[in-house]
């Protein structure tokens, strides 16, 4: 639809007039739409030439006031029942009678009826068959049509359980050959009177029509995909090598690291883990699960999330985007704002195969062709080592190594094994024990006398211990000095 319409969105529905035959689909108007997908079939019972122009119309969906026409296009029944090139029901490939198979025949005549209809209407000879199999061969108004033309000896003969006689198939491929119309999706223009010759959005559509006197075949399924619920479970264990951004007060390089993972689209949603105080060597101990619920699409590969852009927005509007899952590595700052040390961004269902090892992991597990990355939705669970790198400036360069495990899961089973975020309750499936990390990790407002031990006193307690008797001395050396006139006093004079 016209993305200058409305705003730059709509919320389409379909409405259709045929005669006095009207078929609308407001009640299931889309949110917020300009490319919406509508997935409707809509079924009308005619009379040729009377009802011989069919409406097709999008509308615009109002809460207050009238709704708004957003385009129409115009379709002549008459015209496609009555030509030769039977536009009534477009012939597809293969004449597939297999009741089971999505792709069976739909038109109520089969291909050999749709050949001989042709040639009344054009005035031919009635065509004939002659031969077997593969020197079978059909007459039509002068013109011979061998079955090896159009299926090589060399393949295997189709079933004709599967795909119907082989007077059948080679009549369909006959008619095709004549220029008979094919199955297709139409692209018509929308046009709306109030902006005339202004298009204003294509609309993607079909349209069949049988005799009354036959049974139609059933419709064909083209709802929409309906998106399943996920849920991914992602256990930051530990990080390693990270770029060490701060000074302690005693000149020592280090970070107070944690991280933050997110969902594309779902940056609002972003979890963190706590913060590991005080790492002098790049390594964090974390054990902090995050679950994210979601919607995926499988057949567009698409995370599908509903969002309110704008305050003002009454109704949300459907998003899909990449199954892309963001990690960010922090380090943590009280007075100021966190300093992202570095990140890794990547597909779940084209994931880089993490390693097995922290040396091993390199930033050339992001170099994987296709054909060597993994999808979590084949894998179900994946644990490794994934880099994280830095490239503000333009090359990555990595600053750390992160161990993490990825597991994607049903609702069903999410909801049958339990866990929550963090380490708190249900805390199962895997357990996670509180991390088991260095005492320089606490926080200094928490445990200043820890601190102090482990980065002073451990380091420098002989040079204190010397400094402090060196005090003792000159203090005594001063408290005798500073008697000394008194007692000498005392001794000389009685």
């Amino acid at each position: 639809i016209n993305a200058e319409y409305g705003g730059g969105s709509v919320d389409p529905y379909v409405y259709i007039k045929c005669g006095k035959e009207v078929r609308s689909d407001k009640d299931n108007y889309l949110t917020r739409q300009i490319n919406p997908e509508f997935g409707k079939m809509f079924e009308f019972d005619l009379m040729l030439p009377r009802h011989s122009q069919m409406r097709v119309m999008i509308y615009d969906h109002d809460m207050v006031g009238g709704d708004d026409l957003v385009g129409e296009t115009k379709i002549d029944l008459e015209d496609r029942f009555l030509t030769w090139k039977h536009a009534n029901c477009g012939l597809s490939k293969q004449y597939i009678v297999d009741q089971e198979n999505k792709d069976m025949w739909r038109d109520v005549v089969k291909p050999i009826g749709i050949l001989k209809s042709i040639c009344v209407l054009r005035g031919w000879v009635q065509p004939t068959f002659k031969g077997k199999g593969s020197t079978l061969r059909c007459d039509v108004n002068g013109n011979e049509y061998k079955m090896k033309y159009f299926e090589s000896a060399k393949t295997k003969k189709p079933s004709s359980k599967t795909f119907g006689s082989d007077e059948h198939r080679l009549a369909l491929y006959v008619l095709h050959e004549l220029g008979v119309v094919p199955e297709h999706f139409e692209s018509r223009t929308l046009f709306n009177p109030d902006y005339p010759g202004i298009p204003q959005g294509k609309l993607h559509l079909w349209v069949d029509i049988f005799p009354w006197d036959r049974n139609p075949p059933p419709p064909t399924n083209i709802k929409i995909r309906e998106s399943e619920k996920m849920v991914v479970r992602i256990i930051i264990w530990n990080t390693y090598d990270v770029i060490l951004a701060d000074e302690n007060f005693m000149g020592e390089k280090m970070s107070d690291i944690f991280l933050k993972v997110w969902m594309e689209g779902m940056k609002k949603q972003a979890q963190e883990t706590d913060v590991h105080f005080r790492s002098l060597t790049g390594e964090g101990n974390f054990n902090w699960r995050m679950c994210y619920e979601f919607e995926y699409l499988k057949a567009e590969q698409k995370f599908v999330t509903y969002q309110r852009k704008s305050f003002f927005q009454l109704e949300k509007e459907m998003i899909k985007e990449d199954p892309n899952v963001h990690i960010e590595v922090y380090d943590y700052d009280i007075f100021s704002s966190n300093d992202l040390l570095g990140w890794a961004e990547f597909s779940l269902v084209s994931m880089p195969p993490p390693t097995k090892t922290v040396k091993e992991c390199t930033l050339k597990v992001y170099a994987k062709p296709p054909d060597e990355r993994i999808s979590i939705l084949d894998k179900k669970k994946i644990k490794g080592y994934w880099p994280v790198y830095d490239d503000s400036l333009g090359e990555k360069e990595q600053t750390g190594v992160v161990e993490m495990e990825i597991e994607i899961m049903t609702e069903e089973e999410a909801n049958e094994k339990k866990a929550g975020q963090g380490r708190s309750d249900p805390n199962e499936h895997p357990t996670l024990e509180p991390p088991d990390r260095p005492s320089t990790s606490f926080r200094w407002l928490m445990m200043p006398l820890i601190i102090f031990k482990i980065l002073v006193w451990d380091k420098y307690k002989w040079y204190i211990i010397l400094a402090f008797i060196i005090l003792l001395i000159i203090a005594f050396l001063g408290l005798l000095i500073y008697t000394s006139p008194g007692s000498l006093t005392m001794a000389m004079f009685g």
